[in-house]
């Protein structure tokens, strides 16, 4: 449990002239910012290192044709008043790639993995942009619900079930203890993205919550990663995000009268992203 004052948490004086410029219409979205200039460590949500030849090479995923939404909002997302960046999805998937690339992932993972923990990690990597096409397409209010726990408790009960069932087998995915059980545990994970992806009419997905509180700043999947990580993991990615954030303000102190690029845009943004896991922390470890 995180608790006194969160690293990198300073107000934040800003030169003048380095406000960052509105849309010019309102159909316009605000650009987002350019991948941030931070250490090597700064790896962590949203950010997957590049492959090497120590991890495995998914080539059994599927890749036959996908559409990719460009510009665009994808027909599967509501639009709603806070939004202030277009959603793309990185590619939309059938139900049957979806789970054909959850499989693939998983054969290749237990085909080099030789311990749980090695093998939990490699998982959660390979399947992270296949599951936030499944959480995308399955739609619902399940991460509205959860973020709404976490910075306005108890929140509320979301109506759709995979986001609240994968974090509930990832629970119990990381807890296995041997190769076996975590192999059946991860079939579950897969029958769960099976079972939900099979409803007849998916409600959109829901980004009411997300985009009021957290400003449009979080991806699907960074947000999934922060539900599905464990307090260690959490701790340390609130010290990088610290030690990141002095970098930035200590860059930004240093153009004045000039605009911030994506500077100040990535400060704000990892602002947000300490703000929820903090929360998250205190949410898994209340204090008494």
């Amino acid at each position: 449990m995180s608790d006194g004052k969160k690293p990198g948490d300073e107000t934040m004086k800003v030169p003048p002239g380095l406000v960052s410029k509105k849309p010019t219409s309102a159909s316009t979205p605000a650009l987002k910012g350019v991948p941030i200039d931070a250490p090597p460590t700064d790896s962590f949500v949203g950010r997957m290192k590049l492959p090497s030849s120590s991890h495995p090479q998914l080539s059994e995923v599927p890749s036959g044709p996908q559409k990719i939404i460009t510009g665009e909002t994808a027909p599967e997302v509501s639009q709603g008043k806070w939004r202030d960046r277009v959603f793309t999805p990185r590619a939309v998937l059938s139900n049957d790639e979806i789970l054909k690339g959850l499989g693939a992932s998983l054969r290749v993972v237990l085909g080099d993995a030789n311990h749980v923990r090695v093998a939990f990690e490699e998982l959660r990597r390979a399947w992270l942009p296949t599951l936030r096409q499944a959480l995308e397409q399955a739609g619902g209010d399940g991460l509205d619900a959860w973020v709404s726990s976490l910075l306005k408790p108890p929140g509320r009960s979301g109506m759709d079930p995979l986001f609240p069932s994968l974090v509930a087998d990832f629970a119990r995915l990381r807890a296995a203890k041997e190769l076996a059980t975590f192999e059946e545990e991860a079939h579950k994970v897969i029958a769960t993205v099976q079972r939900v992806l099979s409803f007849e009419k998916p409600r959109k997905l829901s980004f009411k919550v997300m985009e009021k509180d957290l400003e449009g700043r979080l991806e699907v999947d960074e947000l999934f990663v922060i539900s599905v990580s464990d307090e260690g993991e959490l701790t340390r990615r609130l010290k990088e995000i610290g030690s990141t954030m002095e970098s930035l303000r200590d860059q930004i102190r240093q153009l004045p009268g000039k605009q911030p690029s994506g500077m100040f845009n990535n400060f704000v943004r990892l602002k947000v992203e300490l703000k929820v896991i903090d929360a998250e922390l205190r949410r898994r470890s209340p204090a008494p």
